[in-house]
């Protein structure tokens, strides 16, 4: 008896939150119509459940009957009867192939091994004289992980799982978790019933965005919205967040924020390029968010772009499994990123990425880092929460269809450049750069065997972008056809023309060893200005 009790008190402290209260004592209050001899012990263990479940329910029954009839159990339950009994009394429910059970934090995952276990607790405290062998075990656990009975969890992205309780995002109400109610997004946080949104920014947080966006208030307050958005299921406002700066400006302070949001196994960290491999969006199953510190190659190809857009957009995309066949799933990630590089996106793609991403300069220098600012900041977690889901709620209410930021866009629309292609260089921003194409694009026109002294172009675009000649001519060659000729040690530009299909293709190589005579020679009269139609950048 004692040892039974010791068993029973062990469930009971570890999987208390775990047996759902309602299908457990359902089954051992269950009413028959047969009287069984009540034992001590029986009714011990039963009183003991009755008790630690603080259930105000009579204890003068032993439970034991009610059990073996339910189920129809003559002597000892077979693997069949084991896998109904887990599935009714712990309510396991499965949800992308994993199986989950209702515990105080809500619906969470359960693995083989903490399944096994649960089947062993809940089979010695339900069947006093029956101990399972462990090959029952390993059927029973194999059997659920198969069965066709357990129901599927359906996703209510109208709440935020947080712990305890939930986060009513009709209400902005604080609520306790509820079986009936599987959270879409399920946060690394834990909320009170008592806390309410408010628009009191905590310290750090508010701080720290200021420095990231440079000191730009509104491009501050644009980075927090989009930072509220990702902790809910909206993905009508979701974007992809693509942070771009040099070292020492916070980026990577902000993806570990991100990532403290969400439980561990909900994150993953892959660059956008290893979006490429053939089995490598498998890991991407069942995760809540992809963030990375890294891109990985500047130059984005065709394949990564077209999975790119479909995650952007929540679209089925096919995924490959080893050693299974391909299934084809909708992946609900948020997608953010930093880099120190522009990418370089195929061109034809510029329209449906300016819908799906946005650019966030992150431009200042932190001369000397806090060390401690990721846990200053995780300390105010709840607080960031709070005021995020507040500011979340005036999105709302404002049916707000996209979210805008003048610098944002123009940085981004230079970013996708529509076929522009941009140089890496400390000195000459990405305005600058898009100048000068422009004023390139312009002034020339396209003529066969035309001949363009290189010093008279670079003259006109200097005083434009304050560009130096070394850039203008990496420009020249990243986004024209053209040929360089030498005539008396000067460099001229030979048949220039504007790239309309894939650059690296396209591109014509220099022959540095070419002359060309007087005759052929193209001077600063001959090209087509057009100064009038250009703004200062």
């Amino acid at each position: 008896m004692n040892n039974t009790m010791k068993l029973a008190e062990q469930l009971l402290s570890e999987n208390k939150k775990a047996i759902d209260r309602n299908g457990l004592i359902a089954i051992l209050t269950l009413s028959i119509g047969n009287e069984i001899e009540e034992t001590a012990q029986g009714e011990a263990i039963y009183s003991k459940l009755i008790d630690k479940l603080q259930l105000n329910i009579p204890k003068d029954k032993d439970y034991r009957p009610n059990i073996y009839s339910y189920f129809g159990i003559q002597k000892k339950p077979n693997d069949t009867v084991l896998m109904a009994m887990m599935i009714e009394v712990f309510h396991i429910k499965r949800f992308n192939s994993e199986l989950f059970v209702f515990k105080a934090n809500g619906w969470q995952k359960i693995n083989k091994d903490e399944l096994q276990g649960l089947v062993s607790k809940m089979i010695q405290v339900l069947f006093i004289d029956y101990k399972p062998s462990q090959s029952t075990l390993r059927n029973v656990v194999d059997g659920l992980q198969k069965s066709t009975d357990v129901e599927e969890l359906v996703e209510d992205k109208q709440y935020i799982g947080c712990g305890p309780n939930m986060f009513n995002l009709n209400t902005f109400e604080v609520v306790k978790n509820c079986i009936d109610i599987f959270p879409k997004t399920r946060l690394n946080i834990e909320i009170d019933k008592g806390d309410v949104i408010n628009e009191n920014i905590p310290d750090h947080f508010s701080k720290y965005m200021l420095e990231l966006a440079n000191f730009d208030t509104d491009l501050k307050h644009f980075l927090i919205q989009h930072t509220a958005i990702l902790l809910t299921a909206n993905t009508k406002l979701r974007r992809g967040l693509i942070l771009y700066g040099t070292a020492n400006n916070g980026k990577s302070v902000y993806i570990k924020l991100l990532k403290s949001f969400f439980h561990q196994n909900d994150v993953i960290s892959k660059t956008l390029n290893e979006l490429g491999g053939r089995f490598d969006k498998e890991s991407l199953i069942g995760k809540r968010l992809m963030a990375s510190d890294e891109i990985g190659k500047a130059r984005i190809n065709e394949e990564v772009v077209n999975d790119f857009k479909k995650l952007l957009s929540v679209e089925p995309i096919h995924v490959d499994r080893k050693g299974q066949t391909q299934v084809e799933v909708t992946l609900d990630l948020k997608l953010i990123f930093n880099t120190n590089a522009v990418l370089n996106f195929p061109s034809e793609h510029a329209k449906a990425l300016e819908r799906r991403i946005v650019i966030i300069p992150c431009e200042h220098y932190v001369d000397k880092a806090d060390p401690d600012l990721i846990n200053k900041l995780q300390s105010e977690k709840k607080g960031i929460f709070l005021y995020l889901m507040y500011l979340y709620k005036q999105m709302i209410s404002e049916d707000i269809e996209r979210l805008e930021n003048e610098r944002v866009t123009e940085i981004t629309h230079d970013w996708l450049n529509f076929g522009y292609e941009f140089v890496p260089s400390k000195s000459a921003s990405i305005a600058s750069q898009k100048a000068c194409i422009d004023l390139l694009k312009e002034i020339i026109v396209r003529k066969s065997g035309s001949r363009v002294y290189a010093p008279n172009i670079n003259n006109i675009i200097k005083p434009k972008t304050n560009l130096s000649s070394q850039v203008i001519n990496k420009l020249v060659q990243a986004n024209f056809n053209v040929q360089s000729r030498l005539n008396n040690g000067y460099k001229y530009w030979v048949d220039l023309g504007w790239k309309e299909t894939d650059k690296k293709a396209d591109m014509i190589s220099f022959d540095k060893n070419e002359n060309v005579t007087d005759g052929e020679f193209l001077y600063e009269d001959d090209l087509n200005l057009g100064w009038e139609d250009f703004d200062d950048e």
